[in-house]
């Protein structure tokens, strides 16, 4: 009972932080270049990890030469291609849409699992995933005058960035649990960072520092700090406690608490498409994994 109370309570956390990295961060993507934002949000979250390993004396060369490869994969995955499509999709879509892309993680972590050879297809997982798609094609057809001109590259762009996401959390479990959820998030943010950090370097030379407003100071500093280390580690933990498809269905409830969150202090309208894509989506995840 107290590992399940562990479970929903790391979780719970996550989801309510997660509404507040699609928000805010959508502040930080409309007044900060997409690359030049990654850059100031990877240096913050990998001088915390640098810290922490330093005060908690952990040693990450042992995992390193253990795994050197899954950390490979899991910094190209979970930092440099989720968070290139993160960033540059949230910059031209709306935060709600985000999120319930995000719902799909389970269901492609699922699908990954198949391919792997890990879980077998059945009837009603099959049919949870076309449910859980089909949730997808009506937020895609449901083109209104409130949603920005943008917005079908910007959920292309979320899309991969989730795909990307459930592949990190997949190739994440067995690190772990080799490794323990600090040294196996400290790897992978350092590692991912490393390989974000060209092309960021790229992008500082002529950006005017002071141009930037403060809402999205606050959101560069939320996604470093907030979503590149607290939730990271939440999720790592979460990881330890239960299979990744569980991790993902249990942050399901971040579309409807964003939309709300919009809603109330952005003034975005949650469109008829957005809801019955919502209820598709979340249903069709629902049903797959039960």
């Amino acid at each position: 009972m107290g590992l399940r109370i562990r479970f929903f309570a790391t979780m719970g956390a996550h989801t309510v932080l997660a509404a507040g990295t699609f928000l805010l961060g959508k502040a930080a993507t409309e007044h900060f270049p997409v690359l030049t934002l990654g850059f100031v949000r990877f240096a913050l979250a990998s001088l915390f990890f640098l810290a922490l390993v330093r005060l908690r004396g952990l040693d990450l060369r042992g995992p390193w030469r253990q795994d050197r490869r899954a950390f490979l994969l899991a910094g190209v995955l979970g930092v440099f291609l989720n968070q290139v499509g993160f960033l540059w999709g949230l910059k031209l879509t709306l935060p709600s849409h985000a999120a319930l892309l995000y719902a799909l993680t389970p269901t492609l972590v699922l699908l990954f699992g198949w391919i792997r050879g890990t879980e077998r297809p059945t009837l009603r997982k099959m049919a949870g995933i076309l449910l859980a798609f089909s949730g997808v094609a009506v937020l895609f057809s449901g083109r209104q005058a409130a949603l920005p001109p943008t917005w079908v590259w910007g959920d292309l762009l979320v899309l991969a960035a989730v795909a990307a996401w459930a592949g990190y959390t997949v190739v994440s479990r067995p690190l772990v649990l080799r490794h323990g959820p600090e040294r196996s998030t400290a790897l992978s943010i350092l590692v991912g960072s490393a390989l974000f950090l060209p092309l960021g370097l790229g992008s500082l030379p002529g950006f005017r520092w002071a141009g930037i407003p403060q809402a999205a100071w606050i959101g560069a500093v939320y996604l470093g700090l907030v979503a590149s280390v607290v939730m990271y580690l939440l999720w790592f933990h979460a990881l330890r406690l239960q299979e990744p498809s569980r991790v993902a269905i249990a942050a399901n409830g971040q579309p409807i608490l964003t939309a709300l969150l919009g809603w109330a202090f952005l003034g975005q309208a949650i469109t008829p498409a957005f809801g019955v894509g919502a209820l598709l989506v979340i249903s069709g995840v629902v049903l797959s994994q039960i």
